[in-house]
C-alpha cells in the first residue's frame, strides 16, 4: 500500500503544480521584454513614500495596493516599461 501512496501523492502535487504554472503564464499577466521588474517598482515606490502591500502584473500594467506616507490606502496603475505611476485611486478594501 505505501509503496503506492507515495508515487500517487507525487504525481498529483506535479498536475496541480503545472496547473498553476500555466495559469500565471497567459500573455496579459506576463510583462513584456524589456519591462522593469516587480522589484524596481516597488523600490521606486518605497522612494516615493509608499508602502507596497501586494503587486501584480495584469491588462498591460502593473496593479499596486499601496499605503501612502500618510497612511492612505491606495490603488496604483504604473507603467511597465517606465515605472511610473500612471492612475492612483484610493483603495476602500
Amino acid at each position: 500500500m505505501r509503496k503506492f501512496l507515495i508515487p500517487s501523492a507525487l504525481v498529483v502535487a506535479l498536475a496541480c503544480g503545472a496547473g498553476v504554472a500555466m495559469a500565471d503564464s497567459s500573455p496579459d499577466k506576463l510583462p513584456p521584454a524589456g519591462s522593469v521588474s516587480m522589484e524596481q517598482v516597488t523600490s521606486k515606490l518605497q522612494s516615493q513614500g509608499f508602502t507596497v502591500r501586494k503587486i501584480k502584473f495584469d491588462d498591460g500594467s502593473y496593479k499596486v495596493k499601496a499605503t501612502d506616507a500618510s497612511g492612505h490606502k491606495e490603488k496604483l496603475s504604473v507603467n511597465p516599461t517606465t515605472g511610473d505611476v500612471v492612475s492612483k485611486a484610493n483603495d476602500s478594501d
